[in-house]
Protein backbone atom coordinates (compact mmCIF):
# COMPACT_ATOMS: atom_id res chain seq x y z
CA UNK A 1 0.00 0.00 0.00
CA UNK A 2 2.54 2.37 0.57
CA UNK A 3 5.32 1.03 -1.35
CA UNK A 4 4.74 3.38 -4.32
CA UNK A 5 5.63 6.50 -1.43
CA UNK A 6 8.37 8.63 -2.03
CA UNK A 7 11.86 6.81 -1.47
CA UNK A 8 14.65 8.51 0.51
CA UNK A 9 17.71 7.75 -0.42
CA UNK A 10 20.07 9.49 1.96
CA UNK A 11 23.49 8.91 3.76
CA UNK A 12 24.28 8.81 7.44
CA UNK A 13 24.99 11.28 9.35
CA UNK A 14 22.50 13.80 7.53
CA UNK A 15 20.86 16.62 8.34
CA UNK A 16 17.42 15.49 7.20
CA UNK A 17 16.16 13.17 9.68
CA UNK A 18 14.01 10.32 8.31
CA UNK A 19 12.82 9.18 11.88
CA UNK A 20 10.99 12.31 12.84
CA UNK A 21 9.82 12.99 9.47
CA UNK A 22 8.09 9.11 9.93
CA UNK A 23 6.26 10.28 13.00
CA UNK A 24 4.18 12.45 11.10
CA UNK A 25 3.54 15.71 13.35
CA UNK A 26 3.55 13.31 16.69
CA UNK A 27 1.14 10.91 15.61
CA UNK A 28 3.46 7.80 15.02
CA UNK A 29 6.34 6.71 17.09
CA UNK A 30 9.20 4.77 16.93
CA UNK A 31 10.60 2.00 19.97
CA UNK A 32 13.52 -0.60 19.71
CA UNK A 33 13.36 -3.93 21.10
CA UNK A 34 16.39 -6.40 21.02
CA UNK A 35 15.05 -9.28 21.73
CA UNK A 36 11.68 -8.98 19.96
CA UNK A 37 9.66 -12.43 19.22
CA UNK A 38 7.93 -12.76 16.10
CA UNK A 39 5.30 -15.48 16.44
CA UNK A 40 2.56 -12.45 15.93
CA UNK A 41 4.03 -11.17 12.42
CA UNK A 42 1.80 -12.01 9.58
CA UNK A 43 3.35 -12.12 6.19
CA UNK A 44 1.63 -13.62 2.44
CA UNK A 45 4.30 -16.51 2.13
CA UNK A 46 5.31 -18.97 4.04
CA UNK A 47 9.05 -21.03 2.98
CA UNK A 48 6.35 -23.85 1.74
CA UNK A 49 4.32 -21.56 -0.32
CA UNK A 50 7.54 -20.42 -2.14
CA UNK A 51 8.54 -24.33 -2.25
CA UNK A 52 4.86 -24.92 -4.03
CA UNK A 53 5.22 -21.82 -6.26
CA UNK A 54 8.54 -23.22 -7.74
CA UNK A 55 7.39 -26.53 -7.98
CA UNK A 56 4.06 -25.03 -10.07
CA UNK A 57 5.77 -23.11 -12.12
CA UNK A 58 8.87 -25.32 -13.17
CA UNK A 59 6.18 -28.28 -13.91
CA UNK A 60 4.81 -26.61 -17.31
CA UNK A 61 8.60 -26.24 -18.39
CA UNK A 62 11.65 -24.74 -17.20
CA UNK A 63 12.18 -22.18 -20.21
CA UNK A 64 9.06 -21.20 -19.70
CA UNK A 65 9.20 -20.47 -15.97
CA UNK A 66 12.20 -18.63 -16.41
CA UNK A 67 12.00 -16.59 -19.60
CA UNK A 68 8.47 -14.77 -17.56
CA UNK A 69 9.67 -11.46 -16.09
CA UNK A 70 6.77 -12.26 -13.31
CA UNK A 71 8.88 -14.76 -12.15
CA UNK A 72 12.14 -12.97 -11.36
CA UNK A 73 11.19 -11.67 -7.88
CA UNK A 74 10.65 -15.14 -6.46
CA UNK A 75 13.38 -16.90 -8.67
CA UNK A 76 15.70 -14.37 -7.22
CA UNK A 77 14.10 -15.39 -4.00
CA UNK A 78 15.15 -19.16 -4.44
CA UNK A 79 19.01 -18.30 -4.43
CA UNK A 80 18.76 -15.48 -2.28
CA UNK A 81 16.44 -17.67 0.73
CA UNK A 82 19.09 -20.62 0.05
CA UNK A 83 21.96 -18.25 0.68
CA UNK A 84 20.88 -16.31 3.85
CA UNK A 85 20.28 -19.29 5.84
CA UNK A 86 23.41 -20.43 5.37
CA UNK A 87 24.80 -17.07 6.42
CA UNK A 88 22.33 -16.88 9.53
CA UNK A 89 23.57 -19.77 10.86
CA UNK A 90 27.22 -17.83 10.69
CA UNK A 91 26.24 -14.14 11.82
CA UNK A 92 23.01 -14.27 12.84
CA UNK A 93 20.23 -11.49 12.09
CA UNK A 94 22.40 -8.34 11.41
CA UNK A 95 19.68 -5.97 10.38
CA UNK A 96 17.54 -5.18 12.82
CA UNK A 97 13.82 -5.89 11.50
CA UNK A 98 11.13 -2.93 10.92
CA UNK A 99 8.00 -4.43 12.86
CA UNK A 100 4.71 -2.30 11.86
CA UNK A 101 1.88 -2.52 14.50
CA UNK A 102 -1.45 -3.00 13.31
CA UNK A 103 -2.67 -2.01 16.14
CA UNK A 104 -4.77 -5.43 16.62
CA UNK A 105 -2.12 -6.88 18.32
CA UNK A 106 -0.23 -8.63 15.41
CA UNK A 107 2.61 -7.23 13.33
CA UNK A 108 3.85 -6.78 9.86
CA UNK A 109 7.53 -6.81 8.92
CA UNK A 110 8.25 -3.85 6.93
CA UNK A 111 11.98 -5.11 6.39
CA UNK A 112 12.62 -8.76 7.62
CA UNK A 113 9.74 -10.47 6.52
CA UNK A 114 12.23 -12.57 3.58
CA UNK A 115 14.47 -13.43 6.88
CA UNK A 116 11.27 -15.12 8.64
CA UNK A 117 10.79 -17.46 6.00
CA UNK A 118 14.77 -17.94 6.40
CA UNK A 119 14.07 -18.43 10.35
CA UNK A 120 11.86 -21.60 9.20
CA UNK A 121 14.63 -23.54 8.89
CA UNK A 122 16.58 -21.98 12.03
CA UNK A 123 13.98 -22.81 14.67
CA UNK A 124 16.64 -22.34 17.80
CA UNK A 125 15.88 -18.45 16.52
CA UNK A 126 13.20 -17.31 18.08
CA UNK A 127 13.21 -13.74 18.83
CA UNK A 128 15.28 -10.71 17.18
CA UNK A 129 16.17 -7.22 17.18
CA UNK A 130 13.68 -4.80 15.53
CA UNK A 131 12.28 -1.58 15.85
CA UNK A 132 8.66 -0.96 15.97
CA UNK A 133 6.83 1.60 14.26
CA UNK A 134 3.48 2.66 15.88
CA UNK A 135 1.05 5.16 17.02
CA UNK A 136 1.82 7.47 19.52
CA UNK A 137 -1.81 6.46 21.00
CA UNK A 138 -0.19 3.15 21.44
CA UNK A 139 3.16 4.14 22.90
CA UNK A 140 2.55 2.97 26.28
CA UNK A 141 2.29 -0.68 25.55
CA UNK A 142 6.25 0.04 24.61
CA UNK A 143 6.96 1.99 27.56
CA UNK A 144 9.87 -0.48 28.16
CA UNK A 145 11.61 -0.22 25.25
CA UNK A 146 13.92 2.25 24.21
CA UNK A 147 12.05 5.03 22.56
CA UNK A 148 13.83 5.90 18.85
CA UNK A 149 14.04 9.89 18.15
CA UNK A 150 16.48 10.63 15.97
CA UNK A 151 18.24 9.45 12.57
CA UNK A 152 21.44 9.16 14.82
CA UNK A 153 20.53 6.96 17.27
CA UNK A 154 18.32 4.58 14.77
CA UNK A 155 21.90 4.36 12.35
CA UNK A 156 23.96 3.62 15.69
CA UNK A 157 21.40 1.00 16.38
CA UNK A 158 22.23 -0.60 12.78
CA UNK A 159 25.72 -0.49 13.72
CA UNK A 160 26.25 1.94 10.79
CA UNK A 161 29.51 3.94 10.52
CA UNK A 162 29.82 7.15 8.94
CA UNK A 163 28.78 7.54 5.06
CA UNK A 164 26.61 4.27 5.47
CA UNK A 165 23.59 4.40 2.45
CA UNK A 166 20.31 4.11 3.85
CA UNK A 167 16.73 3.93 2.18
CA UNK A 168 13.21 4.36 3.48
CA UNK A 169 9.88 4.88 2.60
CA UNK A 170 6.98 6.52 5.17
CA UNK A 171 3.80 5.72 5.55
CA UNK A 172 1.08 8.91 6.29
CA UNK A 173 -0.44 10.51 9.29
CA UNK A 174 -3.81 8.14 9.03
CA UNK A 175 -1.79 4.92 8.68
CA UNK A 176 -1.42 2.61 11.76
CA UNK A 177 2.34 2.85 11.54
CA UNK A 178 4.58 5.69 10.41
CA UNK A 179 7.88 3.72 9.30
CA UNK A 180 6.84 1.27 6.82
CA UNK A 181 10.24 0.39 5.64
CA UNK A 182 13.74 0.74 5.29
CA UNK A 183 17.55 -0.43 4.22
CA UNK A 184 20.62 0.23 4.28
CA UNK A 185 24.03 -1.14 2.88
CA UNK A 186 26.71 -3.25 4.57
CA UNK A 187 29.58 -5.08 4.04
CA UNK A 188 28.33 -7.73 7.00
CA UNK A 189 25.84 -9.02 3.94
CA UNK A 190 27.36 -7.43 0.78
CA UNK A 191 28.24 -11.40 -0.32
CA UNK A 192 24.97 -12.80 0.06
CA UNK A 193 22.88 -9.62 -1.31
CA UNK A 194 23.52 -9.98 -5.74
CA UNK A 195 21.07 -8.52 -8.06
CA UNK A 196 17.70 -10.45 -9.01
CA UNK A 197 19.33 -10.62 -13.10
CA UNK A 198 22.27 -12.58 -11.54
CA UNK A 199 19.90 -14.84 -9.65
CA UNK A 200 17.79 -15.89 -12.63
CA UNK A 201 20.68 -16.27 -14.74
CA UNK A 202 22.29 -18.32 -12.27
CA UNK A 203 19.47 -20.75 -10.81
CA UNK A 204 18.57 -21.37 -14.79
CA UNK A 205 21.84 -22.97 -15.13
CA UNK A 206 21.63 -24.56 -12.13
CA UNK A 207 18.21 -26.08 -12.54
CA UNK A 208 19.60 -27.27 -16.37
CA UNK A 209 22.24 -29.24 -14.53
CA UNK A 210 19.98 -30.69 -11.98
CA UNK A 211 16.91 -31.92 -13.95
CA UNK A 212 15.57 -34.12 -10.96
CA UNK A 213 15.44 -30.33 -8.81
CA UNK A 214 13.38 -30.73 -5.95
CA UNK A 215 12.48 -27.66 -4.09
CA UNK A 216 11.67 -27.99 -0.38
CA UNK A 217 12.32 -26.65 2.86
CA UNK A 218 15.56 -29.13 2.66
CA UNK A 219 16.67 -27.69 -0.26
CA UNK A 220 16.70 -24.31 0.81
CA UNK A 221 18.49 -25.34 3.94
CA UNK A 222 21.33 -27.39 1.82
CA UNK A 223 24.58 -25.11 1.23
CA UNK A 224 25.03 -24.61 -2.44
CA UNK A 225 27.91 -23.09 -4.04
CA UNK A 226 26.37 -20.83 -6.45
CA UNK A 227 29.32 -19.32 -7.95
CA UNK A 228 29.84 -22.50 -9.83
CA UNK A 229 26.92 -21.57 -11.74
CA UNK A 230 26.99 -18.06 -12.60
CA UNK A 231 27.89 -16.82 -16.17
Amino acid sequence: MYWNNTLIELTWPNSRDPVIESFHNGTHCLFYNPTMAFDTVQTNQRLQDLCDWATAGMSIGLQNFISDTKNHYDIANLIKLNMWIADIKIQGIVKPWMMLDQGNGTFLAGTGDSRMRCLECIPEITHVPAFVSTRRDRAQLYSHLESITSFDRFAELCGAEPGQEFLFRLTDATASYGMYWYEYNTERTRSVTPGESWCVNTFANYAQQHPDLNINKLWFDTLIAWADYAE
